[in-house]
């Protein structure tokens, strides 16, 4: 019940009625998701609340949680970051590349690399079809003609979960720059990370503990932001990439978070760059709203039989994606997007949620903050998923999605990340606006449905592509046996 008591109390000063309904949930499981999307729609309503929700839901993670050194147990507000330090140093390794620089953005996408005008009629195309908002190709827009920007000249980036897939650091090796690496020990992790490092042309720092490379944050966030602020002779850029399932990912993003926290105070010219799940629920903008009503009038006669369906099964066909709106205290009308998993639980959308919350506190202190929306990406995952998730993703183009290939998307969003650094875009006036300007979507948010009321019948044309490509291959190495 911690995430339960967490959303409690970060709703109880702003909505008792909200809060009061996760106290007395009989099944929280299945009661969370109603409750995540209520939390989202009054975040947006004006920047008093989403900055007292975010502040009262980090307080009360550091209330509850406890940080275990030994046999001592401690608040986490309690500890002394600098003892705990003292005794558990790291040590650092370096790895210089022997690669060349690659000199200007580059993005592989279909086994060709675009680059220049080809790159930006690409990117002119995916905003055309909603797939990147305007921020995002604005952006990548403007490390084109500064490619200059690539090797994060007076920036020192660190990279948590520097194994992940979609995280920077491959793309900013290849350009050039100093990286500090960070992610949990493990021979075939940083054997490959090693790799990574010596191909590119840049420099790789991480840390080591007991000749062991690499670090668990969750038990050694003292020392890793001691091992942190000591690397950073240039400005700080914190990069917090890395996720676990389950209640195991709650912990880890509340070490994140303490260890962004300590950084912070360190080095208040700090940036934080984060990205976040299209699998979440985000307040969109009135135009993307649009957007979507836009391609609810255009479908023609797949519409007649789209309606049909759902008229059928009205939660499980072609539910809006966009059903009333969500008003802030200017009166302006917001969108909800709401993709959490109904499977995943309460802790996934918590440990979503944490650092939503802190990059909300960072930019209102004055911290440059890169969050961008990442797109669905055929990520190693996604092959723990459940088949028909991966069925329903081999049909996404037909509902005007795009899955991406993370070679592409982690070169995009790293572009994205270097032009909010050099050329950061102008506040949102709400705070909400952070995470809906310049995501890269994938398609989800300006389709006219609800996601997940698109999984049954995208199961059923992925299988049917599925059933006549398997019949197709068969078919052509049947020909090519035949004599001639």
């Amino acid at each position: 019940m911690f995430s339960a008591a967490v959303v409690a109390d970060s709703l109880r000063p702003y909505d008792a009625d909200l809060a009061q309904s996760v106290e007395t949930a009989r099944d929280w499981r299945r009661g969370y998701h109603r409750v995540f999307r209520g939390m989202t729609a009054l975040s947006v309503s004006s920047p008093l609340v989403s900055h007292g929700i975010a502040r009262e839901g980090l307080r009360s993670v550091r209330t509850m949680l406890r940080f275990a050194a030994g046999r001592t147990v401690l608040p986490l507000d309690a500890v002394d970051i600098e003892a705990e330090a003292d005794d558990n140093a790291l040590g650092t390794a370096v790895i210089t590349g022997t690669g060349s620089a690659v000199p200007v953005l580059e993005v592989p996408w279909q086994g060709e690399l675009l680059a220049g005008d080809a790159l930006r009629r690409q990117l002119a195309q995916w905003q055309r079809r909603g797939i990147l908002e305007p921020g995002f190709v604005t952006a990548v827009d403007q490390v084109i003609d500064n490619p200059e920007w690539l090797r994060l000249p007076g920036f020192r980036m660190t990279v948590t979960g520097a194994a992940a897939e979609l995280s920077p650091l491959r793309p900013l090796l290849s350009w050039g720059a100093d990286v500090l690496a960070v992610d949990r020990p493990g021979r075939a992790r940083w054997e490959r990370l090693r790799a990574l490092a010596e191909s590119g042309a840049g420099a790789m720092r991480f840390p080591v503990c007991d000749t062991v490379p690499g670090v668990d944050i969750v038990r050694c966030f003292p020392a890793l932001a001691r091992w942190i602020t000591d690397h950073s002779d240039a400005r700080p850029v914190l990069g917090v990439y890395a996720g676990l399932p389950g209640a195991a990912g709650v912990r880890l993003a509340v070490a994140s978070d303490v260890l962004t926290e300590t950084v912070f105070g360190r080095h208040p010219d700090a940036a934080l760059a984060l990205l976040g799940s299209p699998t979440d629920c985000y307040a969109v903008s009135p135009a993307i709203v649009a957007a979507a009503r836009e391609q609810l009038a255009q479908r023609g006669i797949r519409g007649s039989a789209q309606d049909l369906l759902h008229r059928v099964a009205p939660r499980s066909f072609y539910r809006l994606n966009y059903i009333r709106p969500v008003f802030d205290a200017d009166g302006g009308a917001w969108g909800l997007f709401d993709n959490l998993p109904s499977l995943s639980g309460p802790d996934y959308a918590l440990a979503q949620r944490l650092p939503r919350w802190r990059a909300v506190l960072a930019a209102s202190a004055g911290h440059p903050v890169s969050f961008t929306v990442a797109p669905p990406a055929w990520t190693a995952t996604l092959s723990h998923e459940t088949p028909w998730r991966t069925t329903a993703y081999r049909a996404a183009s037909h509902f005007g999605i795009e899955v991406f290939d993370p070679a592409t998307a982690r070169v995009l969003l790293a572009a994205k990340l270097v032009a909010d650094l050099f050329a950061p875009p102008p506040a949102p006036a709400n705070p909400e606006g952070l995470f809906a300007d310049g995501a890269a979507h994938g398609g989800l948010w300006r389709q006219p449905f609800a996601p997940r009321s698109l999984l049954a019948p995208a199961a059923v044309s992925g299988t049917v592509q599925s059933i006549r490509d398997r019949a197709r291959s068969l078919l052509d190495n049947g020909e090519s046996q035949l004599p001639d």
